[in-house]
Order: structure tokens, then sequence, then C-alpha cells
């Protein structure tokens, strides 16, 4: 990722932090911006947690050990969140509610993911399919408070996965899944990061 690169994905970020209040933080100019982006970093776990995230895996890809260290050393002081550096995640990552998450290594999560707290993203020991040992989650999916989302399974774009639930197996696009294991109940009409907007835009008029 390069420095525009990775300048252009923390953008995406921040701005999933106005969005569903009806903002575009990007079109309101550099110092709002810099505004927006200090205050996050300072009492956003949330976001603190993705720009770190973000830093170590552009140190890794650049092999700059000591700055992914220093970088990783303050992600651990501050935040209660673990991103293993090594996972691939897409621009626009929301997480509201910064508590006890946990994505693996070889994770791959997609564009406009939302987390909610206690999440897990990981392996299944001895689980492998097609060299994928780790959950992939596509574009545009909700995961719940508390969800499990464990070994070599998809989730495709626009799915919504309910609290508590244990994903175990795929779940297919645009489906709602709930339970232990998580089974589909039902099919998402809009997807989660659009109707946060929707809502917003209904409150504001």
């Amino acid at each position: 990722m390069s420095p525009e690169g990775l300048s252009t994905t923390l953008l995406a970020d921040l701005n999933r932090y106005y969005s569903h209040h009806g903002r575009d933080i990007v079109t309101e100019g550099r110092i709002a911006i810099i505004r927006a982006m200090t205050f996050h970093l300072i009492f956003s776990r949330g976001f603190r947690a993705i720009f770190c995230y973000r830093l170590r895996n552009h140190a890794e890809k650049k092999k700059i050990p000591l700055l992914g260290g220093l970088v990783g050393l303050v992600d651990m002081l501050f935040n209660s969140i673990e991103i293993h550096p090594q996972a691939k995640i897409g621009s626009g990552l929301f997480i509201p509610h910064p508590q006890c998450i946990v994505i693996g290594a070889r994770t791959v999560l997609g564009s406009n993911i939302t987390i909610n707290q206690g999440v897990t993203i990981g392996a299944s020991p001895g689980k492998e399919i097609d060299g994928q040992t780790e959950p992939v989650v596509e574009d545009n999916v909700l995961l719940g408070a508390g969800a499990k989302i464990i070994g070599p399974v998809t989730i495709g774009k626009n799915a919504m996965i309910g609290a508590n639930a244990v994903v175990v197996k795929d779940v297919p696009a645009w489906a709602v899944a709930v339970g232990v294991p998580a089974g589909v109940v039902n099919k998402v009409e809009i997807p989660y990061h659009k109707l946060l907007e929707l809502t917003s835009q209904r409150q504001i008029t």
C-alpha cells in the first residue's frame, strides 16, 4: 500500500464515523479532516485501533519492523482490540463499540465492514479448505455483538450476522444469519452501512 493509498484508506475509515450522521468528512476540507482525525485518535479506541492496524500493515509490507513494533506497543497499551497486522482489510472499517475484538492473521475483510463489540474472527485448529484457514468476509457486512466467525468460511456481500451467532459454515450474500451454529433466517433488503445513513437522514428531517 502506497502512502497515498494508506491516506485514502484511512480517510474512508474515518468517514464511516461520520457518514451515519449525514456528513461526508472528506468533502469538508483539510482543517475539518485534521480536527476529526485528531479527535478520533484521542477519544475513539475503535478508530485508534484501526489506525494502528493500518500503520502496522503498511510497515509489514514495506519491511519496516521497528515502526511496526513501536505502533504495536502503542496499540497494546491503549486499545482493547487485537487486529493482526497481516490481516487483509478493505477501506471503510467501522468499529462503533470497541471492546474485546480479535481479528486473526489470515482473515480477509472487504470494504465497509461494521464490527461490534466482542467479535472474534479467526481460525479453527486443523480446518483448511483450498488453502483457506480463516474467514473471508465480503463487502458491506455487519457483524453483530459477540459474533464468532470461525474457520475457513465465507460471508457474502451485504450479509448481517446477528448478536452472539457462531458462524462455522458459509453465509450467502444478502442473508441474515443468527444462532449457534448460525443459520439463515431472513434476507437483507438494505445493506447495513446504507441503513445507518438512511436512519440518520430521517432523524435530521
